[in-house]
């Protein structure tokens, strides 16, 4: 990974459709994320967002950023690399 890469945050669309509940993004071009319930998909957003930096080598840490509007989520992907050495510093 290089050190060219900063954080990235990207706002997720959740809308239900029949039993499922998708998760879209605008910002992360291929994210898309579905499961039968909220918990299910919120649980897997970090791993799809993941799946997209890992095709292009990057490793990042992704979390959920503070409450959003109705309609979209903000996010958050850090490169991994910089939390290592944020929690070198702590231990």
């Amino acid at each position: 990974m290089t050190g060219a890469l900063k954080a990235k945050t990207f706002r997720v669309h959740i809308e239900q459709d029949g039993t499922l509940y998708i998760a879209t993004s605008p910002n992360l071009k291929g994210m898309m994320v579905a499961k039968h319930s909220l918990d299910e998909l919120e649980a897997a957003i970090p791993s799809a967002v993941r799946d997209l930096f890992a095709a292009c080598d990057v490793d990042v840490v992704v979390s959920q950023a503070e409450d959003g509007d109705d309609e979209f989520s903000p996010w958050v992907a850090f490169p991994a690399e910089v939390a290592r050495q944020a929690l070198k510093g702590v231990v």
